[in-house]
């Protein structure tokens, strides 16, 4: 049988389990220069994640709706270089840098991909902390699916994050990964989420609602964005790096008890403004 979240349920959940974590003292991902990146106590979290001016607030229509697909650019494709996880990550930065200009700045997520494999270190959590200490560039510098990392660059100014939130990880129970999720979105954040969807998960198409009910197939983990969620559809509505021909123009809804199940960790971006 499968337990459906009402908002009501959750925040009761929340609360005796913000109460039950309140001494727990939880260690940064990263220490670097004595500065902590990647914040995973929940007092912190409520103190470090922004409020987006005109989008997060306590408004009654939040409480039944939000989303911030508005302020995206386009679904982008990622390029035979490029990885998904770089592409998800800019684009959740794009979100930010975007967010009160009149102009537009497309980011390069191969800066990002090629310095990591450099590194040896193309994971998620790498890149969030490289998004912070050292940054990624406009795609005016590197355009997509650049081969080499150009020469100015180096020189150009960078695009940082200021910090990261971890809100949820896998050992977190299903409801308060959704509360979580929920949360951020209602201050206006997009939550990067790494979900372990079957294999054939790339060839979703024509399809605005996924299931997966009956699954049995092979499993992978991969980035996505989450970016509104509708408590009418008991639903999240997600942001891949396929392009426009997954899902329904890029975006499909997954299931509130689908993404509890299949979620396992999930970022915020602490923007530098």
């Amino acid at each position: 049988m499968q337990t459906r979240f009402s908002l009501a349920g959750l925040l009761l959940f929340f609360f005796f389990v913000k109460i039950s974590a309140q001494t727990d003292t939880i260690p940064p991902d990263f220490t670097i220069k004595g500065a902590a990146i990647g914040i995973s106590s929940p007092e912190m979290i409520d103190q470090m994640m922004v409020t987006m001016p005109g989008l997060g607030s306590n408004a009654k229509a939040m409480m039944n709706e939000q989303s911030i697909k508005t302020y995206l650019m386009p679904p982008r494709k990622v390029g035979e270089r490029g990885t998904i996880t770089t592409y998800i990550l800019s684009a959740c930065m794009e979100f930010y840098t975007n967010f009160s200009k009149n102009y537009k700045v497309n980011l390069s997520p191969d800066f990002l991909a090629l310095n990591l494999v450099k590194e040896g270190k193309p994971d998620i959590k790498n890149g969030l902390r490289f998004l912070v200490t050292d940054g990624t560039v406009s795609a005016d510098v590197m355009p997509y699916d650049s081969p080499n990392i150009p020469r100015n660059a180096t020189t150009t100014d960078k695009f940082r994050i200021a910090n990261y939130l971890q809100i949820f990880k896998e050992t977190h129970r299903e409801p308060q990964k959704v509360f979580e999720v929920q949360k951020a979105l209602m201050r206006g954040n997009p939550v990067i989420v790494e979900m372990n969807v079957p294999r054939s998960f790339e060839n979703v198409n024509n399809t605005r609602f996924w299931s997966a009910i009956g699954s049995t197939a092979e499993r992978i983990t991969l980035p996505f964005m989450v970016v509104g969620y509708n408590l009418e559809l008991e639903a999240f509505e997600v942001l891949s790096s396929w392009g426009t021909e997954w899902g329904s123009n890029g975006y499909l809804w997954i299931d509130f008890d689908d993404f509890g199940e299949i979620a396992q960790n999930g970022y915020v971006l602490v923007p530098t403004f």
